[in-house]
């Protein structure tokens, strides 16, 4: 049985703090090995959608997702066909996405303003997946708790790139079963073997650089946020701040 390589929570420049162009990212999966890509930019499907398009010619699956900014932190939608509205609750937000027929997860649910924490309590009966491994969060230890809760609660997990630079995609990933639907994928992703890794220094370096830039200058570094319809938001500002 063939298994594909894919990688979940990732970042094209149609999200305000990446500089991946989809045209990159399809390259870059190709490079790595990587069959399937889970886009999920902030807000946003548009680079998704764009991705998709590219990866039907060279041979990569894009599964159209959104990292969406609720009011309560982030919660990503997976096999979405409309843009789903930040800034509402996550209870809200799950049942626009579950309208669509699409997968509930949460991303790195312990960490700093973004997790949901105790509001994945109101969703619980909702979330499809949740975040065990952030290739970007250096803080091991809310990687292992979301994995305790994920545990606890009888929920399937996964690893999440959150890639947002540029040639930096398959740090983590999931080894899995194809498939052809929603429901058929969350079945795949259960029986999945999962490879948990961290971003290393180039990295992080690329990103401080923007952030940098975001907090001196109230811009950004040239090619972060290229197609992002977006200025500078709330949310760049404190994240440049913080």
């Amino acid at each position: 049985m063939r298994l594909h390589k894919t990688v979940l929570h990732v970042h094209t420049n149609y999200s305000h703090d990446s500089n991946t162009s989809p045209e990159d990212l399809i390259t870059t999966a190709r490079r790595q090995g990587v069959t399937c890509i889970g886009v999920t930019d902030h807000d946003e499907i548009r680079g998704a959608l764009e991705a998709r398009e590219i990866g039907r010619e060279r041979g990569v699956e894009i599964i159209v997702g959104e990292e969406v900014s609720t009011s309560d932190g982030h919660l990503i939608g997976l096999f979405l066909s409309e843009k789903v509205e930040p800034g509402r609750s996550a209870l809200h937000t799950a049942r626009r996405i579950q309208e669509q027929g699409g997968l509930v997860l949460v991303p790195h649910p312990f960490l700093g303003r973004h997790g949901l924490r105790k509001r994945m309590y109101d969703i619980l009966e909702m979330i499809d997946a949740v975040e065990v491994c952030n290739g970007q969060n250096p803080m091991k230890r809310t990687d292992l708790r979301a994995a305790r809760f994920a545990l606890d609660h009888g929920l399937t997990a996964y690893a999440g790139a959150d890639a947002h630079v540029r040639g930096h995609l398959a740090i983590c990933y999931q080894e899995m079963p194809g498939f052809e639907c929603p429901a058929s994928f969350l079945l795949a992703l259960r029986r999945a073997e999962l490879t948990f890794g961290r971003f290393g220094a180039g990295y992080f370096t690329t990103l401080a650089s923007h952030f940098a830039c975001a907090k001196m200058f109230r811009g950004r570094l040239r090619g972060f946020g290229e197609n992002s319809t977006c200025r500078m938001s709330r949310l760049e500002r404190l994240s440049a701040a913080g």
